[in-house]
């Protein structure tokens, strides 16, 4: 089951502060480890997940499609990497390092495993999935 803290507003924004956002209901933290984020933010991805009416975004993003239907968002000015989207899915993630305070949050689960880096270890106790698992809200 997905957990989502209702009424909590959380904030976050850009290196340069040009970009930022607020979310509400935000799931907890799913570290993917596909080769697509692994190479779009020099390691795995941390994120969280919110339905698309639950966050408001500020400033102007520049998304990039890494293939069909899946992209990702970032500062057009700075460059952060703040976002990812999967335009058949009702949800949007934001970067969790992009937080201003990720307060109640957890790790939820890691996802896309058997695509993980050769040079890290996953924490055996925290759940994982070879892909999504369930990570479609």
């Amino acid at each position: 089951m997905i957990k989502a803290l209702a009424s909590i507003e959380y904030n976050g924004s850009c290196v340069c502060g040009q970009t930022s956002y607020s979310a509400f209901d935000l799931a907890d933290v799913s570290y993917c480890h596909c080769e697509q984020c692994r190479k779009m933010t020099g390691h795995y991805m941390a994120a969280c997940q919110a339905k698309r009416d639950k966050i408001k975004i500020n400033g102007k993003i520049k998304w990039f499609y890494t293939h069909a239907g899946s992209r990702h968002g970032f500062c057009d000015n700075c460059g952060a990497h703040m976002f990812w989207q999967n335009d058949s899915m009702p949800t949007i993630s934001v970067t969790a390092g992009s937080l201003e305070d990720a307060k109640d949050l957890a790790v939820r689960h890691h996802i896309f495993t058997e695509e993980k880096g050769c040079y890290y270890e996953i924490n055996p106790n925290e759940p994982q999935s070879e892909g999504y698992g369930d990570s479609r809200i």
